[in-house]
């Protein structure tokens, strides 16, 4: 296990993936554009899109490594209040925030009989696409408790072959055939145990090489199926290649996580202050990023060249929500909501 001042890569891994969860986004509209758009523009959007899926599979990847990793004795209290609730209250705060949104149309009209079907619907359905994410998130933490000990108690070799069990989970559900243990909880939480795996027991330098290159060849593969599916069905029809619960998006973040984990102490001090910037900011970034994609899309720019325009788009939308997150910070009043 690493020690605390080996930790930086924590800040690399979650800068990164908070990031690639804004592509994600910015992506979103041109995915359905297949007769729309030129179709290197559509490629390009979703070769964006099928490369950065390993983004929230790494946010909770990390909080295996974390938590999982934790040798610490278990206080609950301390767990409720300053691990549960730091994600539980900017969610529910957040959740009704995009209701209120969610009723406001590009005319500026404000329709809150919209607000109200949202919010009554909020066990079960989310105000506003991101916060999806929380819904077999906040599950994982009432299951960490228990998965802890039980992971800490295991041999290495007892730990890589429930890792690998849990793979099979992933190849069984991205092949489309249906198994018991495909439940949400399991599916999200065998990541927990990914990333707490490669903690635990590091990936060789030697082997990440041939990682990558899987890694690589997985990308190529998920590229092809997708445009094979859509060219099919003539619209956006990924199947399961996006999805998070398959066997090439488990491969594709197992290999960032492993380089994040293995190159992070070759990043120069000064590029060290700014990911631990974006690190810190990260919760913010994630929960505010929507708003300002939100007025893009009310006044209609989507522009072209996407395999320029959307990394861009993606930089400047970061650059405006982490600013926006770092003023909200400041103030004891608002800091709560952006963590």
């Amino acid at each position: 296990m690493p020690s605390r001042s080996d930790y930086f890569y924590i800040d690399l891994l979650r800068a990164a993936a908070a990031i690639a969860v804004v592509m994600i986004h910015v992506i979103g509209p041109y995915r359905h554009l297949i007769d729309q758009i030129p179709t290197g523009d559509w490629l390009a959007a979703v070769g964006y899109n099928v490369a950065s899926r390993w983004a929230v599979p790494v946010f909770i990847m990390i909080t295996g490594a974390l938590l999982l990793g934790d040798t610490r004795p278990f206080n609950l209290r301390y767990y409720l209040l300053r691990r549960v609730s730091r994600v539980l209250v900017p969610f529910l705060a957040w959740s009704v925030i995009y209701a209120v949104l969610a009723g406001v149309d590009r005319y500026g009209t404000y329709d809150v009989a919209v607000t109200l079907a949202d919010l009554r619907q909020i066990a079960t359905k989310p105000t506003w696409g991101h916060l999806g994410f929380y819904y077999y998130f906040i599950p994982l933490y009432f299951v960490i408790p228990f998965l802890q000990p039980i992971a800490q108690q295991l041999s290495d070799d007892r730990l890589k072959m429930l890792v690998l069990g849990w793979l099979a989970l992933t190849t069984l559900y991205l092949m489309h055939i249906n198994s018991v243990g495909q439940v949400s909880v399991i599916m999200y939480g065998g990541y927990l145990l990914l990333g707490y795996a490669l903690i635990r027991t590091p990936i060789q330098p030697q082997n990440v090489r041939w990682l990558a290159l899987t890694a690589f060849v997985v990308f190529i593969l998920s590229f092809f199926a997708l445009w094979y599916r859509s060219s099919l069905a003539a619209k956006y029809a990924p199947g399961r290649y996006t999805s998070y619960k398959t066997l090439n998006t488990a491969i594709m973040a197992a290999v960032v996580f492993s380089l994040g984990y293995r190159y992070a102490p070759v990043v120069q001090a000064h590029g060290q202050r700014l990911i631990q910037f974006v690190a810190r900011n990260s919760l913010g970034l994630f929960l505010i990023h929507p708003l300002f994609l939100w007025l893009l899309q009310q006044w209609e720019i989507l522009p072209g060249a996407t395999v320029i325009t959307v990394p861009l788009l993606t930089l400047a939308i970061t650059v405006i929500s982490l600013s926006t997150t770092w003023c909200l910070g400041r103030s004891r009043f608002t800091g709560w909501l952006v963590g």
